[in-house]
């Protein structure tokens, strides 16, 4: 393999001997350990394990979780090259789609969905979704850290507080009364059919913060089916 700092343009296709080398703007980034009080460059294991940790449960047809495998090759390979990100967040919002029309398939033919004689789009079957409780702001991580965030946020506090120190268990972070205001789930039928159309209609956006989307669609989808082995209550 070349060395990364080979010369070539990563906006245009890649010569056959720059295929393995990282794009120039994924190693402008540094990991920090804030406990060791040191940082170093981000690697590709850091990429990897990132898309790694999202993965769907075996609940999940193969057909739905093979177009999520994609995404996540995508956003895998978009270390190599940074117009990947786009494309794989956006990929990975056509798996949402698809799950969402295979799960709610006999809802969408009884008329229940949207409007009748209409096909539902995304954002109608998302709320539909969440109004059948189906989506949850308890299967969403990023709900369920809101504590975390909040108890974070008093350090910002201490100065006029005249507070000297302060401490929580990272351990366990607890949702408070006041988070659980917090409605994820009907946030996101907004925010995701927003996202799936600036890429359908065109963009020219590029950035790499898409790993919460993606993060986001596989906690619906895995919500949206029954995993291997879940306890199911018993009917009398």
């Amino acid at each position: 393999m070349q060395s990364p700092q080979q010369d070539f343009d990563p906006e245009l296709l890649r010569p056959v001997e720059c295929i393995c080398v990282p794009d120039p703007r994924s190693t402008m980034w540094v990991r920090i350990d804030r406990a060791a009080g040191t940082m170093r460059p981000v690697e590709l294991a850091d990429h990897h394990e990132n898309i790694a940790a999202l993965s769907l449960h075996a609940g999940v047809p193969q057909d739905i979780a093979l177009q999520f495998e994609t995404a996540r090759n995508l956003y895998l390979y978009s270390w190599f090259v940074y117009r990947f990100y786009p494309v794989a967040e956006h990929h990975s919002l056509a798996c949402l789609e698809l799950a969402l029309r295979d799960r709610l398939k006999d809802d969408i033919r009884a008329g229940k969905v949207g409007k009748s004689g209409r096909k539902p789009m995304l954002r109608t079957l998302l709320k539909y979704a969440v109004a059948q409780n189906l989506i949850k702001n308890e299967g969403f991580q990023v709900w369920r850290n809101r504590g975390e965030i909040n108890a974070r946020r008093k350090i910002c506090e201490m100065p006029e507080k005249n507070l000297t120190d302060i401490s929580w268990d990272d351990s366990e972070p607890e949702v408070m009364a006041e988070d659980q205001n917090w409605d994820y789930a009907n946030m996101l039928t907004d925010t995701l059919p927003y996202i799936r159309n600036k890429h359908a209609h065109g963009s020219t956006n590029l950035h790499n913060l898409v790993l919460l989307t993606i993060q986001n669609i596989c906690e619906i989808i895995n919500q949206l089916y029954e995993a291997p082995g879940a306890f199911q209550p018993a009917h009398s």
